[in-house]
């Protein structure tokens, strides 16, 4: 009876330690259910030390995601593209579960995987851009020519980009990545710059010495160009004039594309008689 008892004791021992462990990353959709990895195995790379594996595969230990497999293997090819292995082939992804009725339940996931050539760069091409230089563009990429060709870091020099456009007015601005493989990899990205957009009109709903004040402070003034990281800046600085807990929440911004305006609204008081702010989108040709 007393080993029995113990036996209960260390169960619900261990199952609390591993219940304030869980989930040190959390990617699941529903935040009930789903599976946390407790172990991940790799079999079948040709090329990678144990090392490398256990670097890939550790941001998964200790993780929630989704009961899918299929979307785990995605996770797992990205990792693997992150290491440069961009033509991976993830070919089976199994996730034994070593408790059923667990929420959620601790697994061991297998992969085996083919993880093919590492790319390294070997150069980045913009074209239809005009608003800024390759050279300028290509500075706020992480990668150089020779370094391993991360899927991490292409995203985040596309953000980059993207934000260089949002800070000078190009609000509609999006790249189009596309990627050659040969010896080396060679990126190429299509630059949609769209218009460049100027501040419009200004409306503070609050009362008046306090809109004359907050208007007094407001930097963009009509008609020049128009920063979309301005209005972050702009609450930090004026949080002692702005109502408690006043955020991006409570900015309205509607883009008037066909006059390449952008008219704001700060809700510094509620006016429900006054309708939402629209944007107003370019007529599109050819119906598309």
């Amino acid at each position: 009876m007393g080993g029995r008892l113990w036996g209960v004791v260390l169960t619900v021992l261990c199952a609390s330690s591993w219940m304030g462990a869980q989930c040190a990353n959390d990617q699941r959709s529903e935040k009930k259910g789903g599976v946390v990895v407790t172990d991940f195995t790799i079999t079948g790379t040709r090329t990678l030390s144990a090392s490398q594996l256990a670097e890939i595969t550790g941001d998964f230990i200790g993780s929630c995601f989704n009961d899918d497999s299929e979307e785990m293997a995605e996770r797992v090819r990205a990792e693997f593209q992150n290491e440069g292995y961009f033509r991976a082939d993830v070919k089976h992804v199994t996730m034994k579960a070593s408790d059923p009725l667990g929420n959620p339940k601790p697994v061991l996931v297998e992969a085996d995987v083919d993880e093919g050539l590492q790319y390294r760069l070997d150069r980045i091409t913009f074209l239809e851009n005009h608003a800024f230089s390759a050279e300028t563009l290509r500075d706020e990429f992480p990668l150089k020519k020779g370094d391993v060709f991360s899927r991490h870091k292409v995203a985040s020099g596309l953000e980059a980009v993207r934000k260089l456009y949002a800070r000078n007015g190009y609000l509609d601005m999006y790249p189009v990545p596309d990627t050659e493989f040969a010896a080396a990899a060679e990126l190429k990205i299509t630059v949609k710059e769209g218009p460049q957009y100027h501040m419009g009109k200004l409306e503070i709903p609050a009362e008046k010495d306090l809109a004359d004040r907050l208007r007094l402070a407001w930097k963009l003034d009509e008609g020049v160009v128009f920063d979309s990281t301005y209005l972050d800046k702009y609450i930090e600085e004026n949080h002692d004039l702005l109502p408690s807990g006043f955020g991006r929440e409570r900015v309205q911004v509607a883009e008037n594309c066909p006059e390449a305006t952008v008219a704001v609204r700060l809700a510094v008081q509620d006016d429900s008689s006054k309708p939402p702010m629209k944007d107003v989108p370019c007529e599109k040709k050819d119906g598309k």
